[in-house]
């Protein structure tokens, strides 16, 4: 699943409005200056002198008025770290909020990747990145201020390209070495420290040999110029075969591509945030934590020398899934949609048994137009399994995206 292309990640979405007051906790503001022409962004947040943890709001029973109530209060040191692993967090135009949440909590990340840019072919030997008017420079700044020691790492997203202008590079080492040639000027140009590849979902897993000489030659020519090159894979399980919902059925990328490319790319951006297909066995989560980890043993056994370069995806959205339990009328959620429907509802946590789901959700009870649709979204606990997971593993973690989630998930990385 390409996340750039599927139409729900485009739907524009306000960023959640944080709407807590408390007279002991400091009042901050969330975001920077207003841009020319732009209208001041009034949305505050608030400090704590604890965690979420000192908070006990890390529990398998979460009361919904506790969400409500202190989802937008976070720890006051910022930059302390929990997680010892690479942290990569996405930041889109779609959720702006995911701007202001990597200036505030820039030092737990270890790369932060906007999703900015598209390189395009133009002719027989011509290729052109686009998005630059994007890059924010200031912006980058206040990521970067003080000690913080965080890489930006721009999406570059092989946007609209035919079989035949992928056949085209594949057939002439002259014409990859160009594409080589002005993707790493474009990033040299702009002073940014590495590029995050998405282009492996894009022909949905057909000329694997064919993709592994162009990352690996995209990747060599990134490094001769000291810059990073992380690449964006699918999971190597898609869902579980037809009632045998732990037996899953073989993705778009395996250990043999992950074997090829791991002594060249710096890190794999896994994207284990989107179970690709639900069942009534297990319910309908959004990345059951067996699958998750079959995932990532399957490309990197124990013993393996390059795991460490993996990043476990970490979805910060979910789903409202209906009762028929068909994909297609499944609807996102988003931190303020999750918000406006979480009140007066108990949360459920799925675990054990086949169903070790790890995740909470629950269901709609009145009579609007969502009665019967279960909801499921990240919740304190939910991350902080897989982020345990990742640690048991030695993996990183990479999260879609920062302007989705709750300001307090924060604390835990």
């Amino acid at each position: 699943m390409n996340l750039s292309d599927v139409s729900w990640f485009k739907i524009c979405v306000c960023s959640f409005a944080v709407f807590i007051v408390c007279t002991s906790i400091g009042e901050i503001q969330a975001a920077g200056p207003p841009k020319k022409g732009e209208k001041k962004n009034k949305k505050k947040t608030y400090e704590s002198a604890k965690t979420v943890v000192d908070r006990r709001l890390v529990t398998t029973s979460p009361r919904y008025k506790d969400i409500i109530k202190e989802h937008g209060i976070y720890y006051s040191k910022v930059d302390d770290k929990n997680f010892a692993g690479s942290v990569l967090g996405y930041v889109t135009p779609w959720y702006n909020h995911g701007y202001d949440v990597a200036k505030i909590f820039g030092g737990k990340f270890s790369l932060i990747s906007p999703v900015w840019l598209q390189v395009k072919r133009q002719g027989n030997n011509v290729f052109v990145v686009n998005g630059g008017h994007d890059i924010d420079k200031g912006w980058v700044q206040d990521v970067k201020k003080g000690q913080r020691d965080v890489k930006i790492v721009p999406r570059l997203l092989f946007d609209g390209w035919s079989r035949g202008d992928y056949k085209a590079v594949f057939n002439s080492e002259d014409v990859l070495q160009n594409l080589a040639k002005t993707i790493v000027n474009f990033y040299k140009k702009h002073k940014l420290d590495g590029v995050v590849l998405e282009v492996w979902s894009q022909l949905g897993g057909q000329l694997r040999e064919n993709l592994h000489h162009l990352v690996i030659d995209l990747c060599d020519a990134m490094h001769t110029a000291k810059k990073l090159c992380i690449l964006v894979v699918p999971p190597p399980f898609r869902g579980p075969k037809s009632g045998a919902p732990l037996d899953y059925m073989k993705g778009m990328f395996g250990k043999a591509d992950f074997d090829m490319l791991a002594p060249v790319v710096d890190a794999f951006s896994l994207m284990t945030y989107d179970y690709p297909r639900t069942s009534p066995e297990i319910g309908y989560p959004n990345a059951p934590y067996p699958w998750v980890k079959a995932c990532i043993l399957e490309l990197a056994p124990d013993g393996s020398e390059y795991r460490s370069k993996i990043l476990l995806g970490l979805n910060f959205y979910g789903y409202l899934q209906p009762p028929d339990g068909i994909e297609a009328h499944q609807e996102p959620v988003v931190a303020s949609k999750y918000l406006e429907l979480l009140p007066k509802h108990e949360l459920v946590w799925s675990a054990g048994g086949v169903a070790d789901n790890q995740e909470h959700y629950f269901t709609i009870k009145n009579n609007g137009q969502y009665k019967g649709y279960t909801v499921w979204y990240p919740t304190l606990k939910s991350i902080q399994v897989r982020l345990e997971l990742a640690a048991e593993l030695g993996t990183g973690i990479s999260i879609w995206e920062l302007g989705q989630g709750l300001d307090y998930f924060y604390d835990l990385l």
